[in-house]
């Protein structure tokens, strides 16, 4: 199926729609919050500076990009917002820990910037040519 699907939309296109899951997932997370979940330190730290519906918004956009952009030849603004949206969560996530308010934030800033470095070098390469 994976290969079906590589061929449909190609190697960026299914980084794309792999992202699209995680923003979509994301926003979902946000949206419908787990009762316990909204207990804990990042998500009342988010919760104080806006509401966690709003916080969803740009999860759900770029998921929606990356989602409409998977079947494109243009896909740049979708690998940007993909990677601003990760980078954005490192930066507000630090900010939370630098509070005193979110334990250990640097490891959360950690993981968002990798995985952020990781779609910003994906999106420099061009699609592979078919191999024969």
């Amino acid at each position: 199926m994976l290969h079906r699907l590589n061929l449909r939309v190609g190697f960026r296109g299914t980084i794309l729609l792999f992202l699209a899951l995680l923003d979509l997932a994301g926003a979902y997370r946000l949206l419908r919050p787990d009762p316990d979940v909204l207990r804990t330190p990042t998500n009342v730290y988010l919760a104080s500076i806006l509401p966690l519906h709003v916080w969803a918004v740009p999860w759900g956009l770029a998921g929606l990009l990356c989602l409409v952009q998977a079947f494109t030849r243009r896909d740049r603004m979708a690998f940007g917002a993909a990677v601003g949206l990760k980078l954005g969560w490192a930066v507000i996530t630090m900010c939370g820990g630098l509070a005193g308010v979110i334990p250990q934030a640097y490891w959360g800033a950690v993981i968002w910037l990798a995985v952020a470095g990781v779609v910003m070098r994906i999106s420099g390469w061009p699609e592979p040519a078919e191999e024969r």
